[in-house]
């Protein structure tokens, strides 16, 4: 008995010092400047008093009877169903940090206290964009590897970075993991992320975008430097075909060639060469100056006034050259129109597909028909009425004049009692030194 009442005792100590479990929601808010936001922490039992601590505000004491003070104002059902919540109207800079509640309740002898976190977003500064081992010019050699890094400091929280070339996303291969470092001032947060790429021929004229998403960051997001990425000119599959010209008339022989810097080009027709802008001998065919389409796509233009045969038994060869290499090609022309192209769409292939299992499917009825015996195979011999026009027929030599036609009777018919319905069949188929990019 004295055990018992002991034990009694020290539960109830014990009880009286241990904190109450407070249900917290939400734990964590992230919210712009002269937004509202609410939190509650909730016990399952009467409150004696609801008491919260705020960055920028006195500690306050709230009930459901109190006026608002400085924008902060009770929240719930009451302190009698175990509810402590806080509204705040127009969150500012003040108030970011963190927030605790303490709670009294009438059943227990210590407060009982939780914290929450409100994070009042800072616009972050502008994007900054570092490329390692670039001349004013940001030109590059195909082969080349860029080492650049996108920095955005001192914001609340740390930004969120993106790549882009012109407007395709860089995949994470590219890229090293984001590294945010706590600044000295406050809890503004800087975030830098390293590229590194190797450069393409399709890379020229892109822009490099460095992209900074953040939810007080509303203009001033986006840096970018437009590469320059000089090669040789590229070689393509030779000979290259020419169709549908006309004996008579004139032709125009059109390719379109990707190099940079600007290449020069020269014809060889007949082992005479023109120079882009000339004539041949004749003076019948002409070699235009070659066109610039831009991001390093140029075209070639050769003009012949009026194709005779020889002309469709003749290589045009083309020789495009720049700084960084030469190359040739070979065109031949041809008064044949151009083949039809062979590539078939989807729906061609898919209609290829069902009428292949339509035709296994036909197959497959005839051969089970054949060893059953049923439709047109059934046993005995088959006997066509062609004056009754019956395509199909067998006679049952217990039931004569029932096949409805004057057909001649089978003596070795074997009588059948199945009725097959053909119809009914169903197929079922960090603010340190940042470590930029080296």
């Amino acid at each position: 008995m004295l055990l018992s009442t002991w034990l009694i005792g020290f539960f109830f100590f014990i009880k009286g010092y241990l904190a109450v479990e407070i249900d917290v929601q939400p734990k964590e808010i992230l919210a712009l400047p002269h937004q509202n936001v609410s939190f509650m922490c909730r016990v399952a039992d009467h409150l004696q008093y609801c008491r919260m601590e705020v960055p920028g505000l006195n500690v306050l004491n709230l009930n459901p009877n109190q006026t608002p003070y400085r924008g902060a104002v009770y929240y719930g059902s009451g302190l009698h169903l175990g509810q402590c919540g806080l509204s705040l109207e127009s969150v500012n800079e003040e108030n970011n940090g963190e927030i605790k509640c303490t709670l009294g309740l009438l059943t227990e002898s210590q407060e009982s206290s939780a914290t929450m976190r409100l994070i009042v977003a800072r616009e972050p500064r502008p994007p900054q964009l570092e490329i390692q081992n670039s001349d004013r010019y940001w030109a590059y050699k195909v082969g080349d590897v860029i080492h650049a890094t996108c920095i955005v400091r001192d914001g609340r929280p740390a930004a969120n970075i993106s790549w882009y070339l012109d407007d395709e996303l860089i995949p994470n291969g590219f890229l090293s993991p984001p590294t945010i470092i706590h600044g000295n001032r406050g809890d503004l947060q800087t975030v830098f992320q390293n590229l590194t790429k190797e450069v393409r021929p399709s890379d020229n004229g892109k822009a490099l975008k460095c992209v900074a998403h953040h939810p007080a960051l509303t203009s001033n997001n986006v840096v970018y430097r437009q590469l320059n990425v000089t090669y040789a000119p590229i070689p393509q599959l030779n000979p290259i075909d020419k169709f549908g010209y006309s004996l008579g008339k004139e032709g125009i022989i059109s390719l379109v060639i990707e190099a940079n810097p600007r290449p020069h080009l020269e014809w060889t027709i007949r082992d005479q060469t023109i120079k882009a802008g000339g004539h041949d001998s004749t003076g019948r065919i002409m070699a235009e100056e070659i066109r610039d389409l831009g991001r390093g796509l140029y075209e070639a233009v050769l003009i012949i006034a009026d194709i005779q045969k020889h002309d469709t038994e003749t290589q045009y060869i083309l020789k495009v050259y720049n700084d960084m290499g030469s190359q040739d090609y070979v065109i031949l022309i041809s008064t044949s129109p151009e083949p039809e192209d062979l590539e078939m769409g989807v729906l061609s292939i898919i209609g290829i597909v069902v009428a292949v299992l339509l035709l296994l499917v036909i197959v497959f009825l005839v051969i089970f028909a054949r060893v059953t015996g049923r439709w047109c195979f059934s046993g005995g011999e088959r006997v066509i009425d062609y004056s009754s026009g019956a395509g199909c027929e067998t006679n049952d030599a217990g039931n004569e004049g029932l096949g409805g036609g004057d057909g001649v009777d089978n003596p070795h018919h074997q009588t059948s009692q199945e009725y097959i319905n053909g119809n009914n069949i169903v197929i079922k188929d960090a603010e340190k030194k940042i470590d930029t990019a080296v």
